[in-house]
């Protein structure tokens, strides 16, 4: 009887730990990042749920909804770990039926749980190989 005891005990403990750290677990790039370029401030977000927003002079462009050339999208974000440099990848979709109308392709490393290094290639097919051109330093902002 002792050791059925014992046992439940340890399961519930078990149980209560895991789900502390699956909250805790986020991915480092979840948050609001700050970037500046030759003077000109812009925002990253990548949210918990799988969506980027981008912001730059006050406009938005991402999230779950957002309106471009008449039509509905949403911007999500993928995260590949596994290459070197990590890949990221920001996808436009539209919200009438669902399908990517766009992906920006990218890279990026954490120098710090408060810096972020990304690279994107704007108006290329082909991921950047590394952070010489099109590539940005953005400080966590939340």
């Amino acid at each position: 009887m002792k050791i059925l005891k014992a046992l439940s005990i340890t399961a519930v403990l078990l149980l209560f730990l895991t789900s502390f750290t699956s909250l805790l677990g986020d991915s480092p790039h979840v948050g609001r990042w700050k970037g500046e370029d030759k003077s000109n401030i812009g925002f990253l977000e990548l949210t918990s749920d799988g969506y980027a927003i981008l912001e730059f002079n006050g406009s938005k462009m991402g999230g779950k909804s957002y309106f471009h050339d008449g039509k509905e999208l949403a911007m999500t974000y993928q995260i590949d770990d596994k290459q070197s440099p990590i890949a990221i990848d920001l996808i436009r979709i539209d919200k009438s039926d669902d399908t990517e109308v766009g992906r920006l392709k990218g890279i990026l490393e954490m120098k710090s749980k408060d810096q972020l290094h990304i690279a994107l290639g704007f108006g290329r097919e082909a991921r950047p190989t590394d952070f010489t051109t099109d590539a940005l330093l953005f400080s966590r902002v939340k």
